[in-house]
């Protein structure tokens, strides 16, 4: 019953990943469920098939601990119900330290559209989701459930740490934040406008890979947070592309707080398995980031500098010589290149930025590096 009145109680709540006011009607109502829902046993009929990987806490790139969870669901056992309502994802952190209260988080997430019938009875098929949050150190508790709208559920819980990393933490000890740009206020101060050109792509390439993991959407966004804080300029324009589908995913002329669930709509729904044929007949990658230029040198007013963001990518193709006179056009421009310390290859937008004058890469290991990197762009303002 409690199950229930739950999930019709969350059904209100708006989308992306909450954490629920202490003291609030929907902390009391989650802290009730998580109470007697630990001593129930699930009826076999209720029970949602799920795969949930959960991730030690790691620093991010938002100079915090974070942690996460992947969750993986097979389509199949949607295909005669349970699609009707969104995939609900419920989560309890509890500090093990003496004195702390739970925190609890809410998220929900669409089911595809716009597919055809038989995607729904495909074995190998899944849908893929997750969230994370920020903690300070200590040690906790997490317990996650997943409902969809049929009301069965799939539960799992762990344990996590953080310790200390000799580096100043935004999040005290024994403390549960958002993670990302959910409580983000905007730019303030500095002067100026910067263009950033995100690279929607996984911080590690795997072979089978269809969506970007959470652990991927927040060093992508918590890194672009960082540099909008720090960076020293007062507007940001954002625009999001994905290199293999040769495309423009999200845009922002002003970036603001209002566009943050856009951008998550967009990161969470981008499809890396499949590349369409219109796409194989189309522009390459040199052509696409050529097209890219081509809009930024054709803005009646000017950015103050241009930045690349994004993970090291593959090899790179030779900058063709039109390509090169289109870099040349470009204010200072930035490549803050996310690298995997086993990464060699030299991308294209590596090449790229190296083409001009008035260019520098900026390689970033770990976060540490990207806030030696953010300094130094924001020092050659000055």
């Amino acid at each position: 019953m409690l199950r229930s009145v739950l999930l019709v109680f969350l059904s209100a709540v708006g989308w992306g990943q909450l954490l629920m006011p202490p003291g609030s009607r929907q902390a009391v109502e989650l802290a009730r469920f998580f109470e007697s829902a630990d001593g129930a046993k699930e009826k076999p009929e209720m029970r949602l098939a799920c795969r949930i990987l959960p991730y030690p806490t790691r620093l991010s790139f938002g100079f915090q601990h974070w942690t996460g969870y992947d969750i993986a669901l097979p389509v199949r056992q949607f295909a005669n119900g349970g699609r009707q309502k969104p995939i609900v994802m419920t989560v309890m952190v509890k500090p093990l330290a003496e004195g702390k209260q739970p925190s609890y988080f809410y998220s929900k997430a669409a089911f595809p559209r716009k597919v055809p019938p038989e995607f729904w009875t495909m074995k190998s098929v899944e849908m893929n989701l997750g969230g994370g949050f920020v903690v300070g150190e200590g040690k906790y508790a997490v317990s996650l459930w997943v409902f969809d709208g049929a009301g069965r559920s799939c539960k799992k819980d762990w344990k996590i740490e953080a310790k200390a990393q000799g580096v100043p933490l935004q999040t005290a000890a024994g403390e549960v934040a958002e993670s990302g740009m959910e409580g983000w206020k905007g730019i303030a101060g500095g002067s100026g406008t910067m263009s950033i050109y995100m690279h929607a792509a996984p911080m590690m390439r795997r072979r089978i890979m269809t969506k970007l993991s959470s652990w991927d959407r927040a060093a992508l966004t918590n890194s672009m947070r960082s540099l909008m804080d720090v960076g020293g300029y007062a507007k940001a324009r954002v625009k999001v592309f994905d290199f293999d589908g040769r495309r423009v995913i999200f845009e922002s002329d002003d970036f603001g707080p209002a566009d943050y669930e856009r951008l998550m709509d967009a990161l969470l729904g981008l499809n890396l398995g499949t590349v369409s044929v219109d796409t194989l007949k189309g522009p390459n990658e040199e052509q696409f980031l050529s097209e890219l230029v081509r809009d930024e040198l054709a803005r009646k007013e000017p950015s103050d500098a241009v930045v690349f963001l994004g993970p090291s990518w593959r090899w790179g193709q030779k900058i063709s010589p039109l390509l090169r006179e289109l870099r040349g056009q470009l204010p200072m421009t930035y490549y803050v290149s996310l690298t995997p310390w086993f990464s060699t290859s030299t991308d294209l937008l590596e090449k790229f930025v190296k083409a001009g004058p008035k260019g520098k890469v900026l390689t970033v290991y770990q976060p540490v590096d990207l806030a030696k990197a953010i300094r130094e762009i924001r020092d050659r303002r000055n």
